[in-house]
């Protein structure tokens, strides 16, 4: 009941702010090229198999590690402007429940059988803690930075666990004429 409620006031949003509309495009594209990225070796979750690799639903907020990514690369001045300005401005919750109803409605590959639901921190700490393994995954997606006049991006995607093994970095994507493309990783970690 509560995920036809949000579907209801995206779709309403939707129709009322076409310039929304093309930003979530984007973001539609670049989760879509993320996911494909990262569940490209997942096996499809059907009944009996674990999941190894779940979703969190909201965007992480970005943060300062950011500029310590870019600081050796020539990005734009007004590009790192107004990343600056983003990061320091925008902590309004948002999620990707309506980027994933987009990618399902059109996939080809699989993909929704790959991510099952998508989940909450708490979600994923109860079917860890549930399941007692560790090999499972959570990936959290922050909300991405776009230079339109580059047509460039900057996404975190971050890989937690329950135990130390954790992992991130990143992506500077570039949307070409076939859609958006992973160009370099940037500081990548592992710990």
């Amino acid at each position: 009941m509560k995920k036809l409620f949000y579907i209801q006031i995206i779709l309403c949003t939707l129709l009322l702010n076409p310039l929304f509309s093309f930003a979530q495009n984007d973001d539609t594209a670049v989760l879509k090229t993320i996911l494909h990225r990262y569940y490209k070796t997942e096996k499809p979750v059907y009944k009996g198999r674990s999941q190894l690799l779940y979703l969190y639903c909201n965007r992480a907020n970005n943060n300062e590690e950011i500029f310590e990514a870019i600081k050796n690369r020539k990005l734009p001045d007004e590009f790192l402007n107004q990343i600056r300005t983003k990061v320091n401005t925008d902590f309004a919750e948002k999620d990707w429940s309506a980027e994933l109803l987009s990618i399902y409605e059109n996939d080809q590959t699989k993909l929704q059988q790959k991510i099952n639901n998508c989940l909450s921190l708490e979600q994923y700490q109860e079917v860890s803690k549930r399941l007692n393994l560790n090999n499972q995954r959570f990936m959290i997606i922050s909300k991405p930075l776009y230079y339109p006049k580059g047509n460039l991006a900057l996404v975190k995607v971050v890989f937690y666990r329950n135990i130390e093994h954790n992992s991130g970095s990143i992506l500077l994507l570039e949307k070409t004429t076939s859609g958006w493309e992973i160009k370099e990783y940037l500081s990548p970690w592992a710990t």
